[in-house]
């Protein structure tokens, strides 16, 4: 790969990146009613539009901190696979490039998860909890994990074309 295209995907990936911080930032800005009322609002929309006929059982309290719990395995999902591909691509040269990447991004997210939280701790309404930095590492884990895994059967069929 030439260095402009390595470059150009560096400052792709490393944006991506920064974009969902950015999102992660600004949703956990919002104070506790805000966040609460969107939260409602995307639980009434889908429960009211979608579930609630054939699930009626959906509509208590418990589900809407399911939706929120799911969220932030989302949010640091996605975190986990655009840091992933940075990662990669900044250390393209290294040998064991798909293990550095994946301890790499998942260290990176999980220390954002962190301060994400402690910030929350600043903000009114809201509060920082481990057990959200927890929830945010299924999600990151399971992105790094299926990237480590795409990242490998993908070399492997590269080797055999090489060969």
């Amino acid at each position: 790969m030439d260095s402009s295209k390595h470059k150009k995907l560096l400052i792709t990936y490393g944006v991506i990146t920064f974009a969902i911080m950015l999102v992660i930032f600004l949703m956990s800005a919002q104070d506790g009613n805000k966040s609460g009322n969107l939260s409602d609002g995307f639980l009434k929309s889908l429960v009211g539009a979608v579930l609630s006929k054939v699930l009626p059982h959906l509509t208590d309290k418990g589900f809407d901190y399911d939706i929120r719990k799911y969220a932030h395995m989302t949010e640091y999902f996605c975190l986990g696979i655009s840091s992933f591909l940075f990662f990669s691509e900044l250390l393209r040269f290294k040998k064991h490039r798909a293990v550095f990447s994946a301890l790499t991004s998942w260290l990176f997210s999980f220390l954002y998860a962190c301060s994400d939280e402690f910030h929350q701790l600043f903000v009114p309404g809201r509060a920082g909890r481990f057990m959200d930095v927890i929830i945010d590492s299924i999600g990151l884990s399971c992105a790094v994990v299926l990237m480590f895994i795409v990242f490998y059967i993908y070399s492997c069929i590269k080797k055999r074309k090489s060969a």
